[in-house]
């Protein structure tokens, strides 16, 4: 209305010969004004951009996207889906391959294992330390009458003979075997080993022969230390069984020096000084020790 009302004046200006009052920058200016302004009330603030809507938008698509997953992932009840019915028959069907693809084997019984280092000990008395030993048991009947036919045998009272279910021990004082401070074996010492071998040879099992030592050290060419001593004394026991008819596959030779006492007493050292021959007459180590 208002340009309406304005081109009209301009009109009957001009045709009055006024026209010229009105200068051109005015004209420009004020049909600018009048264009711009044109659709526009009076207080009305100019329109804004709408670049922000776009990147709202993005971020609730973002938004939707995570939360749709998360609902396929949880199930509507918050926890993990169960797996179906083809997914539970095709792990079954892997489990059964592999079972198949490796057969199981029975596991051998392993021979019992001989445990390292001193036995623990118990004392006896205020002067007596003596090792520990396995629970009473019941002997077997074969190792009662080997038994039985040693003390037949009229042995000397420095010998100590003892037997379990499972293995038989017989400790033997150095003055029947060896002189001081020697590993060879006197007269009498292979004597006794004769009267021995024969029931050995009847017992199953492998035979270990131990050297035992005091705490005295020793100090020689031959024998730096009792360890030397203790081991040299075994195998030479060792060497005499087998000479007497003994499978040496059957033999060992251990040497303990003065690792396990029989008494801490000084008065009585002499008795930490001795041989013990011990026979595992265990069924499973006897087939092991002579295969």
């Amino acid at each position: 209305m208002c340009t309406r009302r304005w081109a009209v004046a301009v009109e009957q200006e001009r045709r009055n010969g006024a026209v010229g009052h009105y200068r051109d920058t005015d004209k420009v200016r004020n049909a600018a004004r009048w264009s711009s302004n044109a659709g526009t009330r009076a207080g009305e603030p100019a329109e804004e951009s709408e670049e922000w809507v776009i990147s709202y938008m993005d971020m609730v698509t973002v938004l939707m996207t995570v939360f749709l997953g998360m609902l396929a992932i949880m199930g509507m009840d918050g926890r993990l889906a169960a797996p179906s019915a083809a997914e539970r028959a095709a792990a079954a069907a892997v489990t059964e391959a592999l079972q198949q693809d490796v057969p199981t084997q029975p596991v051998a019984p392993m021979p019992p294992v001989a445990q390292e280092g001193p036995a623990p000990a118990a004392t006896t008395d205020a002067n007596r330390v003596m090792p520990t030993l396995p629970a009473p048991v019941s002997l077997t009947p074969g190792n009662k009458q080997w038994l039985d036919r040693l003390a037949a045998l009229g042995l000397p009272p420095d010998i100590d003979i003892s037997a379990t279910e499972r293995k038989v021990t017989i400790v033997v004082r150095e003055r029947i075997l060896f002189a001081s401070g020697s590993a060879t074996l006197q007269p009498a010492a292979m004597e006794l080993l004769r009267k021995l071998s024969p029931s050995l040879s009847e017992l199953p099992g492998s035979i270990t022969v131990e050297g035992h030592s005091d705490d005295l050290a020793i100090s020689t060419i031959r024998f730096p230390s009792n360890w030397e001593l203790s081991a040299a004394r075994a195998a030479a026991v060792v060497r005499a069984l087998a000479g007497m008819g003994i499978p040496p596959v059957r033999l060992a030779a251990l040497g303990l020096s003065d690792s396990r006492p029989l008494t801490s007493d000084p008065a009585r050292r002499a008795e930490n000084r001795r041989v013990e021959i011990v026979v595992d007459t265990d069924v499973t180590t006897a087939h092991a020790a002579t295969r």
